[in-house]
């Protein structure tokens, strides 16, 4: 349109420059060819040359116009189709996030091969095909999208193996990502989803040969994997311990990480395993290795439940930690308890009671009750022990019941 306008007012300034050009002298023109002539003014012939023209390039332009229209009309179609897909489109997605599944369904289908984007339509339309129940019409939409852009394995391998672990087919999701695997060895997200696969499948030992992988990929955070570290060892550990194959349970001990190894935690967690296979001496050694790394209160009442052939040895050791560790209520405990395995009535009940006087504990006070019951021969010593231990033990359950309250309240 503004072309036009353009070239109108273009023939305009010249139609009206020849027009003033006329007025002051029209000018002669004399056209001859054989036996025939042309003769009149300057002016009437530059006009008929000019309207000769100007119909040559109208008719031309009319041709054109004429030959274009078909495609020009399918070229309108099509904007008017694909303007009609997106709004489709559009709408299924916004249904999808409402939870409409079998219209956002519809919607995502309809639009998917006008909508200049098929597979994000397929990939859409899987996810509501499967929260509708309708697992096989998600796996139709998938193939379609792999159809609609075979370059894309990757996306929709993650989409179809996300959607099979959210349905409980952790078999084939894990059949999906090992596929996966092989086109794409590093991919994070492909690890982090088999992670979550071999968990699901209680496959321990495939997610001890992983964490490698995910370790070196950066996957999770140092703090994230360890903690993952820490729970498969003990997952492993408990396995070794039902089928009492203690080397194999040292094997998956000596295989965590150094650090790992120094947590109290874990440290407490392998010393129950072995003792439970009768294995003292390990255990000993491995509480004094872990109190040098770490001062920790549940090793310390551990180190006072186990003995060693040599008590004495063991109360002077505990003894020795009281000038460099304070007299916390852990350690008094736990040399009242050696004192006792070595006899030692009258230190073991100041130990005991010390102990009570820094933190008063139940345990302390059915430990106390014993020592006057059975070897001091105070009853009355021991009822009173007794009785202190069960009030506070109350005492505990109440607090902890206050704390609760709230919780289940707001539930």
């Amino acid at each position: 349109m503004i072309k036009l306008l353009f070239y109108s007012l273009i023939f305009l300034i010249i139609a009206v420059y020849l027009a003033l050009i006329a007025k002051e002298d029209p000018g002669y023109a004399l056209l001859s060819h054989g036996d025939w002539s042309i003769e009149g003014t300057m002016v009437l012939l530059i006009g008929v040359l000019s309207t000769i023209i100007a119909s040559i390039l109208l008719l031309v332009f009319l041709i054109v116009k004429t030959i274009k229209f078909p495609s020009q009309i399918n070229h309108w179609n099509q904007n008017r189709k694909t303007l009609k897909a997106l709004k489709n489109c559009n709408q299924g997605y916004i249904e999808l996030a409402e939870g409409n599944w079998r219209e956002a369904e519809n919607h995502l289908r309809k639009s998917a091969h006008t909508s200049g984007m098929p597979i994000l339509n397929y990939l859409a339309a899987a996810r509501a095909a499967q929260e509708g129940g309708a697992q096989q019409r998600r796996d139709d939409y998938l193939l379609q999208a792999h159809k609609s852009d075979p370059q894309a394995d990757i996306a929709i391998g993650l989409t179809q193996a996300e959607l099979q672990i959210k349905d409980g087919q952790a078999e084939q999701a894990l059949a999906t990502l090992m596929h996966l695997r092989t086109l794409a060895p590093k991919h994070q997200q492909v690890l982090k989803m088999l992670f979550r696969v071999y968990q699901q499948l209680n496959s321990w030992q495939d997610l001890e040969k992983l964490l490698p992988e995910l370790r070196k990929n950066n996957i999770f955070s140092y703090q994230e994997l360890s903690q993952y570290e820490q729970a498969l060892s003990k997952r492993l550990m408990l396995q070794a311990l039902q089928s009492k194959n203690q080397g194999e349970l040292n094997l998956i001990w000596q295989r965590l990480p150094k650090a790992t190894r120094t947590e109290p935690e874990m440290i407490q967690f392998y010393c129950q395993l072995l003792l439970s296979l009768g294995d003292h001496d390990q255990v000993l050694e491995l509480i004094r290795e872990g109190l040098k790394h770490h001062w920790d209160a549940a090793l310390i009442l551990l180190y006072g439940q186990v003995k060693e052939p040599d008590v004495a040895k063991q109360l002077e050791k505990a003894e020795s930690w009281l000038s460099d560790n304070g007299r916390s209520a852990e350690l008094l405990l736990t040399l009242g308890r050696l004192s006792i395995y070595n006899q030692l009535w009258g230190k073991a009940r100041d130990y005991i009671s010390e102990s009570i006087a820094v933190a008063p504990s139940t345990e302390a006070y059915q430990l106390l009750g014993k020592l006057y019951e059975n070897q001091l021969d105070d009853s009355v010593e021991a009822m009173n022990c007794y009785r202190e231990g069960l009030l506070l033990n109350t005492k505990v359950e109440v607090i902890k019941l206050n704390e609760e309250l709230p919780l289940m309240l707001s539930c």
